[in-house]
């Protein structure tokens, strides 16, 4: 008889959605050079060129990703909403979706094509399925990434990392002499709270003012980084870490449900793992 009150109970507290998984940000760090290498930027090449000669270049950050093979990336799939293929606008103006990758960025992946999942749905603010992925060129890296298998609860009370790419609005290079700054890499140290009744309600975009590229529909540019735990990447960051620190400075005394910020890679892992096997079954 107990054990029957005791299910109908825990039954009843997962319905009010009492005991959900949060997380509390313990500090953000910046990364060391080449310390995540298979973290790397999806941008907008903008170039203006005249006799084949490249007179000036704008990159816009659209969104983090992370590789998970040698032509295949990881991200949120609202970021895949900014990927458009228009190549050339003119005769001297020219449009393209790259991958920036290599020390301080100093290598370009051509994107060849995106793959929404096939749950993806998104009527805001409430995205169903937020993950996605990028085909690229063929990539060449010293690590890439690879899945985990746990969940939030595997990880209770533990220290897990959400890093992202911060955006710059000013990355024009008219000298093509001159090294390419890229941003640095953030990384959000995180404790999670697997049975928290004090998580914040709403979306943490709500916490703070939105500030967005001219020229991106993605804000701010940081969503699509992994969660990182030693076993892999747990999941995708679907909203800005800068809206995430910020939603933390107002509720100092809570945490922040995990639904609202990360679409989590367990339930997507053989969706993601078919299509790696697809691509590396394609010639090279």
């Amino acid at each position: 008889m107990y054990s029957g009150v005791y299910i109908l109970f825990s039954y009843i507290l997962l319905q009010v959605n009492c005991g959900r998984s949060g997380v509390k940000i313990i500090n953000s760090v910046i990364a060391k050079e080449d310390e995540y290498p298979f973290i790397v930027r999806l941008e907008r090449r903008i170039l203006i060129t005249f006799n084949n000669r490249i007179l000036a270049e704008n990159n816009v950050h659209i969104c983090t990703c992370t590789a998970l093979s040698r032509s295949l990336l990881l991200t949120a799939g609202h970021c895949l909403k900014s990927v458009g293929f228009i190549k050339n606008l003119t005769n001297s103006l020219a449009v393209q979706p790259v991958v920036r990758y290599g020390a301080g960025g100093s290598k370009l992946a051509k994107v060849m094509s995106v793959i929404h999942h096939p749950s993806f749905y998104d009527p805001e603010p409430k995205i169903q399925s937020n993950i996605g992925l990028v085909r690229t060129q063929l990539i060449g890296l010293n690590q890439f990434a690879k899945l985990s298998e746990l969940d939030m609860i595997g990880v209770g009370n533990r220290v897990i990392a959400l890093a992202g790419y911060r955006a710059i609005k000013k990355s024009v290079r008219t000298e093509m002499g001159r090294v390419y700054k890229a941003s640095q890499l953030q990384v959000l140290r995180l404790v999670v709270m697997p049975h928290d009744n004090q998580i914040v309600s709403g979306h943490p975009m709500k916490c703070t003012p939105v500030y967005c590229l001219p020229t991106s529909t993605t804000c701010d540019g940081d969503s699509g980084g992994p969660l990182l735990h030693f076993t892999g990447v747990m999941g995708i960051s679907t909203t800005s870490l800068e809206y995430i620190k910020g939603c933390s400075e107002l509720n100092k005394t809570q945490s922040i449900g995990m639904g609202e910020i990360i679409a989590l890679t367990k339930p997507h892992m053989k969706w993601i793992n078919d299509n790696i096997k697809r691509d590396d079954q394609m010639p090279v």
